[in-house]
């Protein structure tokens, strides 16, 4: 779940811009990602424990309706987000 009240309002209105073009892109194809840059403003990786931040990513997907995959790799972190199926139980 998103912890929204311990949030600054900078970070909601981040997470909420990045929720807006997810969701549109999602519209268009089954999948859309989310490189390193653009998640470091939602998830600063500076202080943060990599296995929480991949959990925030994913509550953050759930919360929207969606599914995540983290991928690292020497290019950086990736967020794939997918549409869950309707039905589907997380």
């Amino acid at each position: 779940m998103l912890e929204i009240n311990s949030m600054n309002r900078n970070a909601f209105v981040v997470l909420k811009t990045l929720a807006k073009n997810v969701a549109a892109r999602l519209r268009e194809r089954p999948f859309c990602v989310v490189f390193e840059n653009d998640l470091e403003l939602g998830w600063p990786s500076k202080g943060m424990a990599p296995e929480i931040r991949e959990r925030r990513i994913q509550d953050f997907a759930e919360s929207q309706g969606w599914s995540a995959a983290i991928v690292e790799s020497g290019f950086g972190t990736r967020a794939v987000f997918h549409r869950l199926k309707s039905g589907a139980v997380g």
